[in-house]
């Protein structure tokens, strides 16, 4: 989970995003690799307390998209998967490649990276593509290192900031928190479309890992 296809997600959780999550403190020693703020092993469960209730994000199985093999992260809401997203972590960021809704699929043209090595505060990236028919262009800036408290714990976490427009008339501001070894842990996101606006709000409740 990017920027305006969140109007058709229940919670507004974007996966990654967004992606997601370990209970617990986490303490930062040396700077992680990018593939630390975005776990992708398979069986792996994050659950979001949300403005519009309980969110689940779960890792699945790899899948081929092009020419690249990603990881599917789908999106439950309710017991009902509302999106299934591709990733792929390599060491320069993560990427996403796809993403699957009840009304179709997006392929995003060039794969959109989310996150971006180093983390660092004060790096600044910007993604230009399509999402369908639609062209994007997002700001990205990992602005600062802050101690965040969430139902699942407290953790010494980066804020990515990113803002950006989709198509003519719909715009994305959003506020996320990651943690190394957990994933995002907090989301604040503000989508105007229009005269219209929509907050999405979550906090990390808990993280189980496959044995």
């Amino acid at each position: 989970m990017e920027a305006g296809r969140r109007w058709k997600t229940a919670g507004g959780v974007a996966t990654w995003g967004a992606a997601v999550l370990l209970a617990g403190q986490v303490a930062l020693a040396a700077p992680a690799a990018v593939a630390a703020y975005f776990p992708l092993m398979e069986g792996t469960l994050w659950v979001y307390r949300t403005n519009a209730g309980e969110v689940m994000i779960r890792v699945g199985k790899t899948m081929p998209v092009g020419r690249h093999v990603c990881q599917a992260i789908e999106t439950v809401v309710g017991g009902t998967a509302t999106q299934v997203e591709c990733y792929r972590v390599v060491p320069d960021g993560v990427y996403a490649h796809q993403r699957s809704y009840a009304a179709g699929t997006v392929v995003l043209d060039p794969p959109q990276r989310v996150l971006a090595a180093p983390v660092r505060v004060g790096n600044r990236w910007e993604w230009t593509g399509r999402m369908g028919d639609q062209g994007v262009v997002i700001h990205y800036t990992w602005a600062r290192r802050e101690t965040v408290a969430v139902p699942a714990g407290t953790y010494e976490a980066m804020q990515l900031y990113f803002t950006g427009v989709l198509g003519q008339d719909t715009r994305v501001q959003s506020w996320r928190w990651y943690a190394p070894g957990v994933g995002m842990i907090k989301e604040d996101s503000l989508i105007s479309k229009g005269s219209q606006s929509l907050r999405t709000y979550a906090e990390l409740v808990r993280m189980t890992r496959p044995q």
